[in-house]
């Protein structure tokens, strides 16, 4: 269980795979909830007040590139993963990079204990605060 309960939004328009991630944060011990596209993201973040986003890539009403841009330019201390299952992704990726925007892609799927992990070094950086 997390010392203190971090709020966790999944942005994916897959609802299956965005609802099993939310169960899987909700069982390790972080307040978790879905969003099926980019559009309610946004107002899902002012309400919510999550700490980190965990957004898909290809998404059909506003990428999660997009969607991460307009995270870190409204809500800088609200943190942003990218996963994708889509191959395709990389075009996007060097055109984020080169308006000078960086973010790392997690490919899909992503084992359960590797998001985890993840989540737990982005919302925990020192070690001595990780979930035990």
């Amino acid at each position: 269980m997390t010392s203190e309960k971090s709020t966790i939004l999944i942005v994916d328009d897959e609802p299956r795979i965005a609802d099993t991630l939310v169960v899987i944060f909700q069982v390790a011990g972080y307040s978790a909830s879905a969003v099926y596209n980019g559009t309610d993201a946004l107002a899902a973040i002012e309400a919510s007040q999550a700490a980190l986003v965990i957004c898909d890539v290809v998404m059909p009403d506003l990428n999660g590139i997009e969607l991460a841009k307009k995270i870190r330019a409204s809500y800088p201390n609200c943190k942003v993963l990218l996963f994708s299952g889509n191959a395709d992704t990389q075009h996007l990726l060097n055109t984020a990079e080169q308006q000078g925007h960086a973010f790392e892609v997690l490919a899909k799927p992503v084992p359960p204990l590797q998001m985890l992990a993840k989540v737990a070094s982005l919302l925990h950086p020192n070690p001595s605060s990780f979930p035990q």
